[in-house]
């Protein structure tokens, strides 16, 4: 899978939104502060810890040799599962006010989401279920971003994320479907990288803690919290921003004193640890090493930490 993805430069049709569109993509990048110099090339995918792709890679070289996929199978399924990377990090910007809503970032998302979705179903064609598979993930997708469930622990927070990160899911599911019939197969890679998701989001959490305390984030520190923490932790941003009523300090000593980021780094280290086993079980051994490889990088941050 090449790391450049001209799709992204071509997703709005118009001519003037096209040419507009070149200016606002790197905003997007620019709030994870990965994008070059201006007019540097826009390396999307360095956005991205390698397994989020490159499991599209490793299941196109795991394909038996008896089953020879079609150009257009391997291309409709790059084109989707590109598009779903970007989409969800679109949404999550344009959710949180990162990102203004504006025409020209509802026609982006619009053009995305049909891009998506045609390639989707491109590639369900002769899948058994192929096409209910692809609305069920959309179905959880956004069944789990709209949700109003109180998450009490860190096993549902977990799992609520599983939901969110569903159109991840579509692609992966169906290339497993493409090649054989083995449902074990198709379980083992939606366990897989749903645990890897569920790492990245973990650790996002652990960097993000300011920010996400002073906006009131319910994130994973959060739901570790004392219930009276987690009232601290709702206050107005101005409250919590002033020194003198004590609430962001009393939460961050909380959160060092039981040991929250460690808690959550132990997570963070089983899922990973169950992704790449998982990998492995089924030969997909280069995957694996990718899970591993990030483990044994996180695992060297906490011993020099």
């Amino acid at each position: 899978m090449r790391r450049s993805n001209p799709l992204l430069h071509r997703i709005a049709s118009p001519f003037r939104a096209r040419t507009t569109s070149s200016f606002f993509l790197p905003l997007l990048h620019r709030q994870d502060k990965v994008i070059g110099e201006f007019g540097q090339e826009l390396d999307f995918f360095s956005y991205y810890y390698v397994p989020s792709w490159s499991i599209i890679y490793w299941l196109i070289h795991s394909t038996p040799k008896s089953i020879r996929l079609k150009q257009a199978v391997k291309r409709s399924a790059k084109t989707a599962h590109a598009m779903t990377l970007f989409l969800h990090a679109l949404d999550d910007h344009l959710n949180d006010s990162e990102i203004p809503t504006t025409h020209l970032s509802l026609l982006l998302r619009s053009e995305s989401w049909r891009i998506m979705n045609d390639a989707l179903y491109s590639l369900a064609d002769g899948v058994d279920g192929g096409h209910e598979i692809v609305q069920g993930f959309i179905d959880d997708y956004y069944s789990s971003i709209i949700s109003s469930r109180k998450v009490e622990s860190l096993d549902s927070y977990c799992g609520l994320f599983r939901k969110q990160i569903a159109t991840w899911l579509i692609v992966p599911t169906l290339m497993t479907k493409k090649v054989t019939s083995d449902a074990r197969f198709t379980d083992a890679i939606q366990t897989s990288l749903g645990s890897f998701t569920i790492a990245w989001r973990l650790l996002d959490d652990i960097q993000d803690i300011k920010k996400d305390m002073i906006n009131s984030v319910h994130s994973s520190i959060y739901i570790c919290l004392s219930p009276d923490l987690r009232i601290y932790w709702d206050k107005d941003n101005k409250e919590k921003k002033n020194q003198r009523s004590g609430c962001g300090e009393a939460i961050l000593n909380y959160i060092s004193e039981n040991r929250v980021i460690e808690r959550i780094m132990d997570r963070i280290c089983l899922e990973l640890n169950s992704a790449a086993s998982i990998a492995d079980n089924y030969n997909l051994t280069g995957l694996a090493d990718e899970y591993r490889s990030l483990l044994t990088s996180l695992r060297k941050q906490l011993d020099l930490s």
